[in-house]
C-alpha cells in the first residue's frame, strides 16, 4: 500500500510548491494519466524435491519435479509528472509511474515417483501426476523518474516531447502455484495403501528496488488555455533482479510455511522489471 501510494504522495508535494514556483517567474507544468503496461516479466522456475513419506521406516526414496512459467500480463496503471521549464524549449521533469500487472503461464503437469517397503519388506514404485494450474498472482510496482525534456512546437496548439533520464524501480509481488507433496502409508489387510495431498502453494516475492532509465516521446494538444491532452510512449529499461520466494501460510498446510520452504528448497526467480508502457494523460501549464 505504502508503495502505491508513494506516486500520488510525490505529486502532492509538487504541489506544494507550486506556489513558490508561480512566484519565481518560472513556467511549470503539473499533469496525470492512465497508462496501459506491457511488462517484459517472462520467468521460469524449476522445482525439484523429495516428498516426504510416513512412516519413515517404510521409506526408499522419493523425486517430484515441475517447471513454472510466470509470464506479466499487459495492464492499466497510471501516473502523475511535474515538468519546469528553464527555456522555451528545455526543462526537467518529475515522473512517477505505478502498476500492477497480473501474472499468467500455462504449465505442464506436477510430475514424481516414491519408492517405498510393501508389507512383505519389497521396494514397490509409485508413479505421481497431477495435472497443473496456470500461474497467478501480480506484480506491483512503482517507479520514479528524473529526466531531462525537450519540447518543439509543431503548430500554434501541438507540440512533441522528447525526455529521457534515469529511474527508480521498486516492485513486489505474489504468485503461484509451486507444489508441495506429502505422502503416508495406511497398512490394511496385509498390504500399505498409497495416500497424500499435493499443495498448490503461493509465494510471495521479496521487495526489490533496482536502478535503471526511461525514454519517451509524447505528443501533446492545447485543447483550452492552459489545458493540454498528451499521448505518450515510454520505454522502461532496468537489470534483472534475483527475488527470494517464501511460502505464503495457509491453514490447509499440514506443515508451517518456513519447513515447506526447506522441504522443497524454494529458492530464487529472476524478476525483469522493465516494461513499455503507452499513456493519455491531462497537463496544466502555470
Amino acid at each position: 500500500m505504502i508503495r502505491k501510494l508513494s506516486p500520488l504522495f510525490a505529486l502532492f508535494l509538487l504541489l506544494g510548491a507550486a506556489g513558490p514556483l508561480a512566484a519565481a517567474g518560472l513556467r511549470f507544468e503539473l499533469g496525470f494519466g492512465w497508462t496501459l503496461v506491457a511488462p517484459r516479466l517472462n520467468a521460469t522456475y524449476i522445482s525439484q524435491y523429495s516428498p516426504p513419506l510416513v512412516p519413515q521406516d517404510r521409506f526408499v526414496a522419493s523425486s517430484a519435479t515441475q517447471t513454472v512459467h510466470f509470464n506479466g500480463k499487459t495492464s492499466y496503471g497510471f501516473n502523475g509528472f511535474f515538468n519546469l521549464f528553464f527555456t522555451d524549449n528545455i526543462g526537467f521533469q518529475v515522473l512517477a509511474d505505478y502498476h500492477r500487472p497480473g501474472i499468467g503461464g500455462e504449465n505442464a503437469p506436477y510430475e514424481g515417483q516414491v519408492q517405498f517397503l510393501d508389507y512383505n519388506d519389497a521396494v514397490r514404485t509409485e508413479e505421481l501426476s497431477s495435472p497443473w494450474p496456470n500461474s497467478a498472482g501480480n506484480l506491483a510496482e512503482t517507479t520514479f523518474s528524473f529526466n531531462a525534456l525537450a519540447r518543439f512546437r509543431l503548430t500554434d496548439n501541438l507540440d512533441l516531447s522528447v525526455s529521457a533520464g534515469p529511474t527508480i524501480f521498486n516492485f513486489e509481488g505474489k504468485a503461484g502455484y509451486i507444489g508441495y507433496t506429502e505422502l503416508e502409508l495406511v497398512l490394511g489387510d496385509l498390504e500399505y495403501t498409497l495416500t497424500g495431498m499435493t499443495y498448490q502453494t503461493v509465494v510471495a516475492l521479496d521487495p526489490q528496488t533496482k536502478y535503471g532509465f526511461n525514454l519517451g516521446v509524447e505528443a501533446a494538444y492545447e485543447f483550452m488555455r492552459h489545458v493540454v491532452l498528451a499521448l505518450d510512449l515510454r520505454w522502461y529499461e532496468a537489470p534483472s533482479a534475483n527475488v527470494q520466494m517464501h511460502i505464503v501460510d495457509d491453514p490447509i498446510y499440514p506443515v508451517p510455511a518456513e519447513q515447506i520452504e526447506q522441504t522443497i528448497g524454494l529458492g530464487q526467480l529472476t524478476i525483469d522489471p522493465s516494461y513499455m508502457r503507452v499513456g493519455l494523460a491531462i497537463r496544466f501549464i502555470f
